[in-house]
């Protein structure tokens, strides 16, 4: 099966078990990762955030000579919060008599970020050698690697199809968090940087391209403040950094932008992808593009021929509404003394299907908080010629567990608005912000449940977790759909062909349980064929104005096409446009 994913991390977890570049060049390089057996049963309870879910053996495991593998590895800095000695990331640095109990992570890492040891850039540097050297010994005959990555680069002047290897997991590279750029030392507010002088570089290196850049990531950087961040990190309690502190996309922040995608002196410009941005950041992004698309400041030179400049959004779920009607889903706000800077809110859900799986009637909710799409959102990516990449994270799609809902609907989702973001979007409620008293849930990975449910039991007669899952996957497509098709003309494309797949593979998600790991997939999209149709049932059966949504000939649902752009088609389409 052709598979193509749009995010994800494949080497990530194998890179952070060897700070010392020499310690981790081993023909291990590609193989997953093993937990401490400790480690396993801890994983299992939280949520399986810990093992393998896409290293570079599992995406090649049982491949066929004729199938592709393709996608976008995301590289990043382990910022601050991940580091952080509080709340249940902890518990990732545990060892006993100088062995990882839970965890095979490398604590020099950790404290290389606590200490202020140096810079996030030298930290993204030493993960881009690791895929360097991993494709120059996929390449080296008689290689020891158990499985192979093929780099692919638009300097090497060939189309994608000419690029492409056989055999190996051929890979795009990508930046995830704007951070990754600062050559400030981390936590440090003097010394030089800067970002936009990295981007241009890394633009002119030869060795080195990069599809996307997630311009912002899960927490507060003070040193290098590019665009506030949506808020989506809860394996920390009390962090302020895990929380938004400032206001929206910074004149530091669009000059990134611009650096990015001016092809007036470099013809390999970096697209911007919209994850982790604040509502107030998104917005002010969109604006200055079009900005820049009209007037053109300086000979500004749009990344793509005939002013094209698409957005991307490349690990998503959705939250079912306009962002508009934020004001009609907000039912608390206040401030908390532990995090001054930022404004708690709760959002109600919107129900995104009812359908009948057992004895009852159920429905299910799309994820409220500000990390998903909004309607306008994906307005804006369909009129760009941009893609969305569905994410494989429960929470994200907006699976909640048994305790997490009630007999008149799920619980509210709890988020963090900066209070300049927060004044944007509420004016009025934002001149008298009410106190309020700290989270009293601990902090929680994504996911995360409470023992009964983490073993994978639901209540009697209900349907279980796997089910409510794969109509919330397929949910969250229709919904993407839906709003292009009430779109379009102005969409360039028929709706179908923005998504793609945009696992988080390796991102410390709670991964669905039809598609755990990579090597779940092909099953996963078999699944897919008979739960399409009855999700598009689910979505209308609320939604009666809606038509259908799904493609059909002589009146029976065809899937499989549509199937076949999700997983692979729309995405290599998009890769080879950018890489032609």
């Amino acid at each position: 099966m052709n598979t193509f994913d749009f995010h994800f991390h494949p080497l990530f977890k194998r890179y952070l078990t060897k700070f010392d570049d020499a310690d981790r060049h081993n023909d291990q390089a590609t193989l997953p990762v093993r937990l401490p057996r400790l480690g396993g049963v801890v994983d299992a309870l939280v949520g399986r955030i810990l093992e393998n879910q896409a290293s570079v053996a599992q995406v090649l495991a049982d491949q066929q000579p004729t199938d592709v593998r393709l996608g976008v590895a995301a590289v990043l800095a382990l910022e601050y919060v991940f580091a952080s000695r509080q709340g249940l990331l902890k518990l990732l640095e545990l060892e006993v008599f100088g062995r990882d109990v839970i965890a095979t992570l490398d604590s020099r890492f950790i404290n290389f970020v606590n200490q202020s040891q140096g810079s996030y850039a030298e930290l993204l540097d030493k993960e881009l050698a690791f895929y360097h050297w991993v494709a120059a010994e996929s390449a080296r005959p008689g290689t020891g690697l158990a499985a192979g990555i093929n780099l692919l680069s638009r300097k090497q002047g060939q189309p994608l199809a000419a690029q492409l290897a056989a055999g190996k997991l051929n890979l795009a590279l990508a930046i995830e968090g704007g951070h990754s750029l600062s050559r400030r030392i981390i936590r440090q507010l003097v010394g030089p940087y800067d970002p936009v002088g990295q981007v241009r570089a890394y633009r002119a290196a030869p060795a080195v391209d990069f599809l996307y850049l997630t311009l912002t990531h899960l927490s507060h950087i003070l040193e290098q403040p590019l665009c506030s961040h949506a808020f989506g990190f809860k394996l920390v309690k009390n962090v302020p950094d895990a929380r938004p502190q400032f206001g929206g996309l910074t004149a530091l922040g669009r000059a990134v932008v611009r650096a990015c995608v001016d092809r007036q002196a470099n013809a390999y410009p970096i697209l911007i992808d919209i994850k982790h941005m604040s509502i107030r950041g998104r917005n002010e992004f969109f604006a200055y593009r079009r900005e820049l698309l009209a007037q053109k400041p300086a000979g500004f030179v749009p990344p793509g021929p005939h002013d094209a400049w698409p957005i991307v959004a490349t690990h998503m779920g959705v939250t079912g509404f306009r962002h508009r009607q934020l004001r009609t889903h907000l039912v608390q706000h206040g401030v908390e003394a532990a995090n001054p800077f930022s404004v708690r809110l709760r959002f109600s859900r919107e129900r995104a299907g009812q359908f009948r799986e057992g004895l009852f009637k159920e429905n299910v909710f799309f994820n409220a908080a500000s990390i998903g799409l909004y309607d306008e959102d994906i307005e804006e990516i369909a009129r760009s010629g941009g893609l969305i990449g569905l994410s494989l994270d429960a929470r994200i799609l907006g699976y909640q567990s048994l305790t997490q809902r009630t007999p008149v609907g799920p619980d509210y989702d709890v988020d963090y608005f900066s209070r300049e973001d927060f004044a944007a979007c509420f004016p009025d409620l934002s001149q008298s912000l009410p106190r309020l008293a700290e989270e009293e849930e601990a902090p929680a990975p994504p996911g995360a449940e409470r023992l009964p449910q983490a073993l994978g039991q639901e209540a009697l007669g209900q349907a279980s977790r796997r089910t409510r899952e794969l109509y919330l996957f397929c949910l969250n497509a229709l919904h993407i759909v839906a709003v292009v098709q009430a779109l379009r003309p102005a969409a360039p494309r028929p709706a179908w062909d923005y998504l793609c797949l945009g696992s988080d593979y390796d991102g410390l998600i709670d991964s669905i349980r039809a598609a755990r790991t990579v090597e779940q997939l092909p099953g996963f999209r078999q699944e897919l064929l008979d739960f399409f149709p009855k999700a598009e049932a689910a979505y209308r059966r609320l939604r009666p104005g809606v038509g259908e949504l799904l493609p059909r000939a002589n009146g029976a649902v065809e899937v499989a096409a549509v199937l076949e752009g999700l997983f692979y088609e729309n995405g290599r389409r998009f890769l080879a446009e950018w890489w032609g």
